[in-house]
């Protein structure tokens, strides 16, 4: 395999994807016995592997810079092509759940994958293909917007990434102002990304109709593989974080400003942990990845090759720059069986923290390529996910001097709590788009949901 940078996109043939697919669909139907249909499923595995290795590839670049015309053009013909697949889609799950031989597949691959089959049925109709394609250009616009964010903060240009040291500042002006500056960041593109939002909403609403589903807030569901508990059961949780965990996050803020002799927190004084200076990872980024490779080795054996294996074919993004995407995430290429790891590095104790939440996520998905025999076996919800990712945070606990020297425990101490203050602004972030949706639903029309 070469590194990824070296890796020659082509951009993915989606007739002949198309026209492969449907040969491989006409040969499971006529299969004669459950081996033969095990045999084609493997084949459309391999079909389906490739294109997506290249689909990954150009999605990568494009969030890379979201400025680079090449890709985001890429990725608008990928997004167009790829909704105009919905009525294959349809037919390959069809195809599989009428197999005379459904409970020899149950048996031997349980029973999951042919009931999320069932499910995404719902959800997957050609009558939305305009809307799906439309979705997909107003999130790639809405990124874009926010990636191109920048400003002048004290004499050096940066974007919301470069400001977040500052908003750790041990100077309570200096927290203050950065806060001002990314809060100026956005409201200076507020009236764009405001349009982004409530058109996206709308198209959502008018598909969710189209579907006949009872709002947008069930289509999401079924996207996320939400079976086994609903709306309901979250209003519930979302209660018991109210009442169970909002206390325990108000203690730890009031000795938070005690901690830092301030007579009130405000809202710029929340990332401020320790008076002295919250711990800051040491080292360049070249030198950091060569402790987590050190760190990974010392884990376990497992991790060591997964690790190596990333180091050596580049397959990481890690350094903030210019139209960058904002945020982190890891993906797949499938074909290749490799993880990618993106992020935007900050001077902060989150870079570390990339390397051990998204190296998660990326050894998770290392590891069950290499053990499972279906690529949609090796896949969990977002919530299973992060089950993944922040156990790995925490196995690495041992490890956390090499990166922050005796700061180490400071980290742990901050990391740990970040944790659970996360949890009701996580709960809140549902909850405002459970709303966003319902009452979009209840209106009259479709152009407006604001």
């Amino acid at each position: 395999m070469e590194k990824f940078s070296e890796i020659k996109y082509v951009r993915p043939d989606f007739e002949k994807y198309k026209a492969d697919v449907s040969e491989a669909i006409k040969a499971y139907k006529a299969a004669e016995t459950y081996e033969e249909q095990k045999k084609i499923v493997y084949r459309m595995e391999e079909i389906d592997a490739a294109m997506q290795d290249m689909v990954t590839v150009a999605s990568i670049r494009n969030t890379m810079n979201t400025a680079d015309e090449f890709y985001d053009g890429e990725m608008a013909f990928i997004r167009e092509e790829a909704a105009k697949l919905t009525p294959l889609q349809q037919e390959i799950i069809k195809a599989r759940l009428e197999s005379k031989f459904r409970k020899e597949f149950d048996e031997e691959f349980g029973t999951l994958m042919n009931y999320d089959a069932e499910q995404q049925l719902k959800r997957l109709d050609p009558i939305i293909i305009p809307e799906l394609i439309e979705e997909g250009n107003l999130t790639q616009d809405y990124s874009k917007t926010a990636a191109s964010c920048k400003t002048t903060f004290r004499g050096e240009e940066v974007n919301f990434y470069g400001l977040l040291k500052h908003m750790q500042s041990t100077d309570r002006a200096e927290r203050k102002e950065a806060f001002e500056a990314w809060a100026a960041l956005y409201e200076s593109v507020s009236a764009t990304l405001d349009k982004q939002y409530d058109e996206l909403c709308a198209l959502r609403v008018k598909m969710a109709k189209k579907l006949n589903l009872e709002s947008y807030v069930e289509q999401a569901y079924l996207g996320m593989q939400r079976y086994d508990y609903n709306r309901d059961n979250v209003a519930v949780f979302r209660k018991q974080v109210v009442d169970v965990i909002v206390p325990a996050v108000k203690k730890l803020y009031e000795e938070q400003a005690k901690r830092i002799g301030v007579d009130k927190l405000h809202y710029y004084d929340e990332q401020l942990v320790f008076p002295e200076g919250n711990a800051v990872p040491i080292g360049t980024t070249a030198e950091l990845v060569e402790k987590a490779r050190k760190m990974y080795e010392e884990l376990s054996p497992e991790t060591e090759e997964f690790f190596n294996f990333m180091a050596k074919y580049e397959l990481f993004d890690l350094e903030t720059k210019p139209n960058k995407h904002m945020g982190g995430y890891m993906t797949f290429l499938p074909e290749r069986k490799a993880p990618f790891i993106f992020s935007n590095f900050n001077g902060t104790s989150a870079d570390v923290d990339v390397l051990t939440h998204e190296a998660g996520h990326a050894f998770q998905g290392y590891i069950a390529a290499r053990t499972l025999p279906l690529s949609e076996m090796c896949g969990s919800t977002s919530e299973i996910n992060e089950i993944h990712s922040m156990s790995m945070e925490h196995f690495t606990y041992p490890w956390m001097e090499s990166f922050f020297g005796e700061k180490a425990d400071k980290y742990r101490y901050a990391h740990l709590t970040e944790a659970l203050k996360t949890i009701p602004y996580l709960v809140a972030v549902d909850e405002f788009q459970h709303e966003v949706f319902n009452n979009c639903f209840r209106k009259k029309s479709n152009l407006a949901c604001n």
